[in-house]
């Protein structure tokens, strides 16, 4: 009774807004020539534990009516970012079924999708079929066809698919495999883009399966070309690297669940640093959980954000972003290491060098001192080393310039770990090193997200190796992007403007990635 309901409901939410449709397209502002109008949602979750879902095996008809209460709060989203003219619309990854599971009770929540885009359109497929049988086997995929189909825009949102007939880990994993999926509608409600995540977190290895090799998947549209990836993904070569090097997209789609993992690892400057860096576009829709700090959503470019959310206050909510935004993004060519390469030798070492942990690496540190305005720290090999020019005034904030180079274990995915060359300044002091540089285990968020130094002028380098790939991230105050005040230079160099508003600073890094140094990919991966 409730699919049949919910079925009405579904044919007379379409029919409705097909009427209504020529009434508020009218009234959307016009989207300037060569540019496209993109939307993406942080959504508040209704998760399966909510409803006891991961402590027991629920039904097929509890699994429905969960993703419902979801999806009825997505779909209002949809329909809005349609009266604003978006194009497109990107969902959270976790953001229909919520998570929490292991791969017994993550059953119900599962439908069978494409292994690759067919074309097919499950909304008048449902409408031939008129049956509940086929509604309970397909809900989720219909109901994002049908929402594309009636709001005339494309529709990207994550969900749990199981393909049969995938035996390859033996008798205990059973014959069907699981994949944590991005999926892609038309207009029309066809489906035009399937994605497998890759590079799972750490709590999704026990689950989810993934393909032989990362699948570089990507739709053409008439706003540019888009490239398919999850949340980890953006860490990581493949997909990510491949599609916006090799294969020329112009936005990449990031649906996440990411929290604030600090320092350098906040979803929203990690979004906003691999925009500046790959020089693409990039949509990223974040799950909104204030209590797990988990926000961070937005529309970027490769000159910063063009729309931005991250609010893990008590009385936040989710939030729907619109922005446009260029079809094909201007790019520039930065040498990350030409500065400081031809600059260090005009830097003194210096002899206070101390260490700390940050985030399970073992940084070499240097403190900035008022009465100083230049710094230089080498990693024990000197195979990186970070340089900063700066003026300001400390007083109760101790900021400190570290370097790291070397494989990062912690949240390895797949793989097992991935090679990083970081330089950083950060809130760090020598007196106190685990209250205050250790960052991924302090819990006092004001600590690590508030900040009373002005950098009146900054300047940050480093030696990069040739293959490097950089991102650079600049958080302020309250960890806000400011890209009015972010410059970066064809030499390498990430510096505070000095012609603005100055902004006291959190944290100013170079977030570098040694693919080829990446541990290998599992020939078999199984999950356990």
């Amino acid at each position: 009774m409730k699919l049949l309901y919910l079925s009405w409901c579904l044919v007379t939410i379409s029919a409705v807004l097909l009427v209504e449709e020529d009434k508020w397209r009218a009234a959307v502002p016009l989207v300037e020539e060569g540019k496209w109008r993109a939307a993406v949602y942080e959504h508040v979750l209704v998760t399966a534990s909510d409803v006891g879902c991961t402590e027991t095996v629920c039904t097929r008809d509890q699994a429905i009516e969960l993703m419902e209460a979801n999806l009825a709060v997505l779909r209002d989203n949809v329909e809005e970012a349609a009266r604003q003219g978006a194009d497109l619309i990107l969902l959270p990854e976790d953001g229909i079924h919520g998570y929490g599971f292991n791969r017994e009770n993550i059953v119900p929540f599962l439908e069978g999708v494409p292994q690759s885009a067919d074309g097919s359109n499950q909304c008048a497929l449902y409408s031939a079929e008129d049956s509940s049988e086929y509604l309970s086997e397909h809900y989720v995929m219909i109901q994002l066809s049908c929402m594309a189909q009636s709001n005339g825009l494309y529709v990207a949102a994550c969900l749990g698919s199981v393909v049969g007939d995938c035996d390859h880990c033996g008798p205990d994993h059973g014959t069907d495999c699981f994949y944590n999926t991005l999926v892609v509608f038309d207009p029309e409600g066809s489906l035009v883009g399937v994605y497998h995540k890759y590079n799972l977190w750490t709590s999704e290895l026990p689950i989810y399966d993934i393909d032989k090799l990362p699948a570089a998947v990507s739709v053409e549209t008439p706003f540019g070309k888009l490239g398919l990836s999850i949340c980890e993904d953006l860490l990581w070569r493949s997909p990510v690297v491949d599609l916006a090097e090799r294969d020329g997209i112009d936005t990449l789609l990031l649906p996440l669940s990411w929290w604030d993992m600090f320092p350098h690892q906040l979803a929203h400057s990690n979004e906003d640093a691999w925009a500046r860096g790959l020089q693409i576009n990039l949509l990223a829709a974040d799950n909104h959980v204030p209590q797990d700090w988990n926000s961070g959503s937005g529309i970027f470019t490769p000159a910063g954000h063009a729309a931005v959310y991250h609010n893990i206050s008590t009385s936040s909510t989710g939030k729907l972003l619109v922005a446009d935004i260029d079809i094909k993004p201007r790019k520039s060519h930065v040498n990350w290491a030409e500065f400081a390469s031809n600059n260090l030798d005009h830097f003194e070492d210096s002899e206070d060098v101390f260490t700390a942990i940050v985030y399970d690496d073992l940084y070499n540190f240097v403190k900035l001192n008022s009465d100083e305005n230049t710094a230089k720290v080498c990693s024990d090999d000197g195979s990186l080393c970070c340089i900063a020019e700066y003026s300001a005034v400390f007083e109760s904030d101790v900021f400190s310039l570290g370097v790291f180079s070397g494989s990062h274990i912690k949240d390895g995915s797949v793989s097992g770990s991935f090679y990083i060359e970081m330089c950083t300044i950060i809130k760090c002091d020598p007196e106190d090193v685990w209250n205050t540089c250790t960052q991924d285990m302090i819990m006092d968020y004001d600590y690590l997200t508030r900040s009373n130094t002005i950098f009146t002028s900054l300047k940050l380098a480093g030696t990069f190796s040739d293959s490097t790939r950089v991102f650079p991230e600049a958080l302020f105050d309250e960890v806000t992007l400011r890209p009015e005040l972010v410059l970066i230079t064809p030499d390498g160099v990430l510096s505070i403007r000095e012609k603005f508003e100055l902004q006291p600073l959190v944290s100013l890094s170079l977030f570098g990635r040694r693919y080829e140094d990446d541990a290998d990919m599992p020939d078999n991966f199984c999950p356990n």
